[in-house]
């Protein structure tokens, strides 16, 4: 529509940034402090925070209240008394129903100068319906070296900016408008209790055709707690990946071949895990090891999956 003045100015893209928190308001804390650090060389994007704290109690307000004295950005706090991660980021996909883009990310996470800018430049720039980016965890003191050397807790260096995925994970993603009008629900009650609803999110995604890219400079960094830090969590969280891949798989192209796709995809990555594994028996080859009992649980739990079993 034009006036008498000239054409009118473009409205600006809207983008919302999506966080869902369970009893950490610390951590949720430190994550708004690095939000309100962020500055984005577009003028053209119109930003906000949405927040769904999954906690009934609302544990996270008082958090909230005291970043909104300091955010520049408004912030939507609710409260998302069913448990379980489906249904915190469901609600905040519905909070968000006017954004051109939502961007993820992770209560436990904090976001360096220049990440938002990044992720906002190569999603203007690419025309991709995704981006996202690594995630480099913070290892405490005195956690096993192999926490050092694996990249478990990093996805650092993994692609190149512009690369396209096949998958991606709400830990430091944005998703355009397009997409979440496209596949809806978008995260499926079903993963209420074993995690992995992001997986099969972005597995429909990029089955419906929307391309995923990687942006290797949008970069936020995770705290890693101690627990997190063992051989036995490493196990179990290799296990729940594999399981959530085989039952996502399934449950979006039920039948015969997606069972031979997951058995060839398991059976592969035992093989090559049991190799590492002996592979990492040499000097200095620990991180082989670790990579291998990664794959082997992880093709453990892929079979298990195919029965519906997960942790």
């Amino acid at each position: 529509m034009t006036s008498s003045d000239g054409p009118a100015e473009a409205s600006p893209l809207r983008v919302a940034i999506a966080i869902i928190t369970y009893k950490r308001p610390e951590l949720l804390g430190k994550l708004l402090d690095s939000l309100a650090s962020q500055h984005v060389a577009e003028a053209d994007i119109a930003l906000r925070i949405v927040i769904v704290d999954n906690d009934p109690k609302g544990s996270a307000r008082s958090t909230v209240d005291h970043a909104r004295r300091q955010e520049t950005w408004s912030i939507t706090y609710e409260v998302e008394p069913v448990p379980g991660i489906p249904a915190a980021r469901q609600r905040s996909v519905e909070l968000c129903p006017d954004d051109d883009a939502v961007v993820f990310v992770d209560d436990d996470e904090f976001c360096p100068p220049g990440w938002l800018s990044a992720l906002l430049t190569c999603w203007t720039r690419t025309g991709a319906d995704v981006i996202t980016g690594p995630v480099h965890g913070t290892v405490p003191p005195g956690a096993p070296s192999w926490n050092y050397h694996s990249d478990i807790h990093s996805s650092r260096g993994k692609h190149k900016t512009g690369e396209s995925l096949n998958k991606a994970y709400t830990n430091n993603t944005l998703v355009s408008r397009r997409v979440l009008d496209t596949v809806t629900p978008a995260f499926d009650d079903r993963f209420r209790f074993t995690g992995s609803s992001d997986l099969h999110f972005f597995q429909r995604v990029h089955r419906a055709g929307f391309t995923i890219r990687w942006c290797a400079e949008a970069e936020v960094h995770e705290h890693v707690p101690r627990e997190r830090t063992t051989l036995q969590w490493l196990a179990k969280r290799a296990f729940r990946s594999g399981a959530g891949d085989s039952i996502s798989r399934r449950l979006i192209r039920p039948g015969f071949l997606s069972v031979a796709e997951v058995l060839a995809f398991a059976s592969a990555r035992l093989g090559s895990g049991l190799l590492l594994i002996v592979g990492g028996l040499l000097p200095r080859q620990q991180r082989w090891r670790i990579k291998g009992i990664r794959r082997v649980f992880s093709a453990i739990g892929s079979f298990a999956g195919l029965f519906g079993l997960n942790y």
